[in-house]
C-alpha cells in the first residue's frame, strides 16, 4: 500500500560545510527490483558532502519499504502521486539546496567516484554543467560504452547530440535562470531542458572521468521513439530547422527500432559483436 506525505527528513547527517554540497536526486516509481542496487552505489560514493533527495511517485511494490531501510543515506524523501517524470524531477530540484545538482535513476548505478569527479570539474568555475560517458548494461551484463560528444555545441540546434543526460550535473544557478523541466514533455523533458540551457548561453563540458552505469529496460528505453519525437518538437520550438530536426528524429527512430529487435533477440555477447561489426562499417 502506498504512503502519501510531503517531504520528510531522512537520517543522513548534514554535509560537511567546508565542501561544496552536491544535491543528488532520485525519482522512482515501483522499482523494488533494482532500487537497492542503486542505493548501494550511492552509499559507496567517495565524496562526503552529498544531499540525497528521493522522490517516490506513490509506489506500491515494496519500494517504500526499501527506502525506509536506507534512510541513513537519505537527506529528505517523499512518497506521493505526481504528474510523471518531469513533475517528479521538478519536486527534487525545488527541494535541493546544494551548489551542484544531478540525478541517479532507480534502474541504474553510479560509479564510486561519480560525484567526486563531477564536483572536481564544476568547482573550477569555468563551466555551468558537465556530462560524461555511460556504460550500458543488459540484464546486468556490460554491453558497451556510449561516449559523450565534446563538440555538442555544433549540433544541439536541431537535435540533442550525445550528451548522456543521466551523466549531466549542473550548477544550481542554471536551474535558477533556465527554470525547471517542462511537464508537457512526458518522456524527454531533459532534452528540452538541455536545449533551453544551451540557448540561454550556459557552457557545458564533456569529461570522460564522469562515468554512469545505465541499464537497458528502464523508462527511457521503453519509449525511444517518443523521446526523438519530443526532442524534435522541442528543437523546432526553440528555433531549430524543422527539416533537419524531423530528419534526424526519423533516422534515429528507425535505427533504435531495429537495434531493440536485435538486442532482445540475441545474447549480450552476440549483440556486442554485431554492434562492433556494424560500427566498424558505418563509423
Amino acid at each position: 500500500m502506498s504512503v502519501h506525505f510531503g517531504f520528510r527528513p531522512g537520517k543522513r547527517p548534514p554535509p560537511q560545510p567546508e565542501l561544496p554540497v552536491y544535491s543528488l536526486i532520485t525519482i522512482v516509481r515501483n522499482a523494488a527490483g533494482t532500487l537497492e542496487r542503486m542505493l548501494q552505489s550511492v552509499e559507496r560514493q567517495a565524496y562526503p558532502a552529498i544531499e540525497y533527495i528521493v522522490v517516490d511517485a506513490g509506489s506500491t511494490d515494496g519500494t517504500v519499504e526499501i527506502l525506509r531501510r536506507y534512510e541513513h543515506l537519505i537527506s529528505r524523501w517523499c512518497s506521493e502521486p505526481d504528474g510523471g517524470h518531469a513533475d517528479g524531477a521538478n519536486k527534487g530540484v525545488r527541494e535541493a539546496t546544494g551548489r551542484f545538482i544531478g540525478f541517479v535513476y532507480a534502474d541504474d548505478t553510479l560509479t564510486d567516484d561519480f560525484v567526486e569527479k563531477t564536483v572536481g570539474v564544476l568547482s573550477k568555475g569555468t563551466h555551468d554543467f558537465v556530462f560524461g560517458d555511460m556504460n550500458l548494461f543488459k540484464d546486468g551484463e556490460f554491453a558497451f560504452t556510449l561516449f559523450g560528444d565534446p563538440n555538442y555545441k555544433s549540433k544541439i540546434g536541431d537535435r540533442v547530440p550525445v550528451m548522456n543526460f543521466p551523466t549531466v550535473s549542473a550548477c544550481a544557478h542554471v536551474y535558477q535562470k533556465v527554470g525547471l523541466y517542462d511537464t508537457n514533455y512526458k518522456v524527454a523533458p531533459d532534452n528540452d531542458w538541455l536545449i533551453r540551457t544551451h540557448r540561454a548561453g550556459f557552457e557545458g563540458v564533456y569529461d570522460p572521468g564522469v562515468v554512469y552505469n545505465f541499464s537497458f529496460g528502464g523508462h527511457s528505453t521503453k519509449h525511444t521513439s517518443r523521446i526523438y519525437i519530443e526532442t524534435a518538437r522541442s528543437a523546432i520550438r526553440h528555433g531549430g530547422n524543422p527539416v533537419k530536426a524531423w530528419g534526424f528524429a526519423s533516422a534515429r527512430i528507425a535505427f533504435h527500432t531495429l537495434d531493440a529487435v536485435l538486442r532482445n533477440a540475441v545474447s549480450v555477447s552476440t549483440y556486442v559483436r554485431i554492434r562492433a561489426i556494424r560500427k566498424s562499417i558505418t563509423g
